[in-house]
């Protein structure tokens, strides 16, 4: 996929230049030759034109026999703005790239949406909720309840200073920020479970009551955050005579940050009440466990990833611009190495109602560092395998319920549109 991925960049880049060249000026000279480039000057005697490949020409007008487009449409754009405001216009847009004359620098600061695959990460989130739902059809007796949404979205900031190496390209260094942490609908976690069962149990000379009953609660969230580094290349279109179509693509350094908090709950009860065959209550047994704790972990991981666009310049002002793009980004984390702890407590009370009661507890605190693997659970119950993901301080070793093991991998492959103003000096 990284392979695709380089000959997206390095195709956009060829289709920047290829374009760049096919929207130049093309002067048909007399003699049958054609000569393409921008237009820099031009005079009652003479073009001057930029060539490509040999540079600055210039040309006598009584060599040439078209021009494409006309000079005229210039001129006349010109004479125009020159007679209402007593100046030249400084953004001639009825001719190509050229006549966007920008300043040298520009600063742009912009904000929109990502959409994101997630890779190894949203598909363990969705195996758990559907993994719940086999549960809940495979045990008649037991409740299972999950509502954990996937991380599709994340907020996307940029700033970036680009250098305007001339009116048809420019090169950008920015910075970017990448979260899911303020979208509502991505905190959405509740994984519930509950189960009872009763009956009676008769003996020789006695029978006895039973009951038990479990609750169990699971509230896991992660954040997502990114912080990429970027180059970009710029180039541009003018399609009217107040905005300019743009092509993009670029090269990022990500630093990725994966945060897991996890409250969990669980309670379990156990009774029995003995009876004579009189039905004479004798006296009862009881077995009660509960705990509850945080599970939490923090890695880090860092790659190189690439994106691509297109998108359009308002100009708004001489020197302020509206900006409007969509991107293409591709970036796949594969070594996310962290540490992880797992504080909980734990209370036990049990014992016979004559007898008296036995209550036992304790805290606990587990800490460790590893790297967040990747593997599949080969469920014996459902007979399906469920994709799982965590910090682990070793490497999961493969049997017959722990499948296709191998480093954990989160992308931030989609689609995004963003907004922004863009500034010149």
């Amino acid at each position: 996929m990284k392979k695709v991925l380089l000959k997206f960049f390095l195709l956009s880049i060829t289709v920047m230049i290829i374009t760049g060249f096919s929207i130049a000026a093309k002067i048909h000279l007399k003699n049958g030759v054609i000569i393409q480039g921008e237009i820099i000057d031009f005079d009652d005697t003479s073009v001057n034109i930029k060539d490509p490949l040999v540079g600055m020409v210039k040309i006598s007008r009584g060599r040439i026999k078209k021009i494409e487009p006309p000079l005229e449409i210039k001129a006349k754009k010109k004479k125009a703005v020159a007679e209402i405001s007593g100046q030249e216009d400084p953004y001639d847009m009825d001719y190509p790239a050229g006549e966007w004359k920008k300043k040298s620098i520009s600063f742009y600061f912009g904000g929109g949406l990502l959409n994101i695959n997630g890779g190894d990460l949203n598909g363990m989130i969705g195996d758990w909720n559907e993994a719940y739902k086999d549960y809940d059809d495979y045990f008649p007796t037991a409740d299972f309840s999950a509502d954990w949404a996937e991380i599709k979205r994340l907020q996307n900031y940029k700033g970036e200073i680009l250098f305007n190496l001339n009116p048809s390209w420019s090169i950008g260094f920015g910075m970017e920020y990448l979260t899911h942490k303020f979208l509502t609908r991505d905190n959405i976690r509740e994984l519930t479970y509950s189960f009872d069962e009763s009956g009676t149990e008769y003996e020789t000379g006695y029978y006895y009551d039973w009951l038990i009953d479990a609750d169990d609660l699971w509230e896991p969230e992660y954040t997502l955050t990114a912080v990429p580094l970027t180059f970009n290349v710029y180039f541009y279109i003018p399609s009217s005579g107040t905005s300019e179509l743009f092509i993009t693509a670029g090269i990022g350094y990500y630093f990725g940050k994966l945060k897991y908090n996890e409250t969990y709950e669980y309670v379990e009860g156990y009774q029995e009440r003995h009876y004579g065959d009189d039905d004479t209550y004798w006296y009862s047994w009881i077995d009660d466990y509960s705990y509850e704790g945080t599970y939490s972990y923090e890695a880090k991981c860092q790659t190189i990833g690439f994106h691509g666009g297109i998108g359009i310049n308002f100009r708004l002002t001489s020197s302020i611009f509206l900006v409007v793009e969509g991107n293409y980004r591709y970036v796949n984390f594969k070594n996310w190495e962290g540490n992880g702890s797992d504080d909980w407590s734990w209370d036990w009370e049990y014992g016979w109602s004559d007898l008296g009661f036995t209550n036992e507890s304790e805290d606990v605190t587990e800490e460790w560092e590893g790297k967040i693997w990747y593997w599949e659970y080969d469920d014996p119950d459902t007979l399906k395998q469920y994709k799982r993901i965590s910090l682990l301080e070793e490497e999961p070793e493969a049997d017959v319920e722990t499948k296709n093991v191998r480093p954990a991998e989160i992308n931030l492959n989609g689609f995004s549109l963003r907004v922004g103003i863009k500034i010149s000096f």
